[in-house]
């Protein structure tokens, strides 16, 4: 091999440099490229991981919905079988009450709630988030319980008005609603099943879309590392073919 020129020397050593400042370039972007893929993932899962966590707190609600008005039946019960004078009878019809407002206002809150999250749903399109007033009839549960409310507070009042046992008989007021709050205790109970149909189809669709988003930024860092190397192994066949080499 004959001694290099000058000229061939700085062109050798300026393809050199061209060499690693593109090798440092794919370094960098499929660097990049795998911090976006951990990113996107990360992001995705954390959003899941939100939405199915205030999912699981709206079917604690739900529940505790119908917890309530169990507890209300139970303040109703208290009235009768423990208000034979009128204070006690007042303390415990306030706390029947106060139940009862509870409970309207969280069944009132829950839909708004609910449908914020865009749970998915096995009923409705593709796509389409789930509404809970498409799984489950709450304003008719609000006219019911309100009806409902209406009918204890008219047994009380006609307990009260009774000429029986000086003026209180709670034997009318359980005759007028004995059993009439049993078919709202089965509607209001049906709403943290549909709430847990709508967290299951939810917790499916982004397990699917999670898989898919895997596989898409798989492919993506592979085509961005294949492409470094292709760059890299172009530059080094143009740097093996220099004059100065191929002597």
């Amino acid at each position: 091999m004959s001694k290099l020129n000058a000229s061939e020397l700085i062109g050798l050593r300026r393809s050199l440099m061209s060499l690693a400042s593109l090798m440092l370039l794919m370094v960098l972007t499929t660097g990049v490229a795998g911090l976006f893929a951990a990113w996107s993932l990360s992001e995705f899962h954390l959003r899941t991981e939100k939405t199915l966590t205030e999912a699981s707190l709206a079917v604690d609600d739900a529940r505790a919905i119908h917890a309530n008005f169990k507890v209300q039946v139970q303040e109703w019960k208290n009235v009768l079988l423990r208000g034979h004078d009128i204070e006690s009878r007042d303390r415990y019809a306030a706390a029947f009450r106060a139940q009862g407002k509870k409970t309207t206002d969280m069944l009132e809150s829950l839909p708004a709630r609910v449908d914020r999250l865009k749970l998915a749903s096995d009923t409705a399109a593709k796509g389409v988030p789930f509404k809970l007033a498409d799984a489950v009839d709450v304003p008719g549960m609000l006219a019911e319980l309100r009806v409902l409310n209406a009918a204890y507070e008219g047994a009380l009042a006609a307990a009260s008005a009774s000429a029986v046992k000086g003026g209180w008989d709670p034997g009318l007021a359980d005759q007028l609603l004995r059993g009439a709050d049993r078919a709202v205790s089965e509607r209001l109970e049906s709403i943290p099943f549909a709430l847990l149909k709508a967290v299951d189809a939810t917790l499916r669709l982004s397990q699917a879309e999670g898989a898919s988003r895997f596989e898409t930024l798989t492919r993506f860092v592979w085509s961005a590392i294949v492409f470094a190397l292709a760059m890299v192994a172009t530059m080094v066949w143009r740097i093996l073919g220099h004059p100065a080499l191929a002597r």
